[in-house]
């Protein structure tokens, strides 16, 4: 059982539009970057070392998907970095794609790992 949220929309408001095409992303890696920010701030190597915890895959790929998926996250703004401190971050207001796995997880009675998201860019 497949699920696909085509219509997560987030404006760019920063002008940064390094994604032309809309990318389909697995919700359980989508998941575990979101709650581990939610968590704290943490460094990309600090990221992928709980992320490596929490999922098995094997470490080149999963270095490789984690990178891209972090450039996917940061590009649409549904996480945030801080260049200074080397850091990512989520705010409590961007965390409308975590509830929603959360919803289509409970409503399809599946985990997260049988859900892909698309993301769209929205207009500015």
């Amino acid at each position: 059982m497949v699920s696909s949220l085509n219509e997560i929309k987030k404006p760019n408001n920063n002008g940064n539009n390094f994604i032309i095409k809309s990318p389909k992303l697995k919700s359980i890696v989508v998941e575990n970057i979101l709650i581990l920010l939610y968590l704290k701030d943490f460094t990309i190597s600090e990221l992928l070392s709980e992320f490596k915890k929490r999922l098995p895959y094997s470490s080149s790929s999963s270095c490789k998907l984690f990178k891209k998926y972090l450039v996917y996250l940061a590009d649409y703004e549904l996480i945030s970095y801080n260049g200074q401190r080397k850091t990512y971050f989520i705010e409590d207001n961007d965390l409308d794609l975590l509830n929603w796995i959360s919803k289509e997880k409970k409503r399809l009675m599946t985990d997260s790992e049988d859900i892909t998201i698309t993301i769209e860019r929205g207009g500015v």
